[in-house]
């Protein structure tokens, strides 16, 4: 389960960490220069990949894998 960072795209893991750091779909978009519809595709792939069911659980997995202190 842990290994499954590995199956998330350079993209996906940018996102992962804006997410992770309390940002809005709307700022991601901004930040990377994306469409919405593009963050929450990322969004939804990215817990898919992880296994993960809310934002909460996606921040505390960024904690414990480090991506976020």
């Amino acid at each position: 389960l842990d290994d499954s960072y590995d199956l998330l795209t350079d993209r996906e893991r940018e996102v992962l960490q804006m997410v992770a750091e309390g940002r809005t779909n709307k700022e991601v978009a901004a930040m990377l220069n994306i469409s919405l519809t593009t963050v929450e595709t990322h969004r939804t792939h990215i817990l898919q990949k992880l296994g993960l069911h809310s934002v909460p659980e996606l921040i505390l997995y960024a904690v414990r894998k480090g991506i976020i202190s």
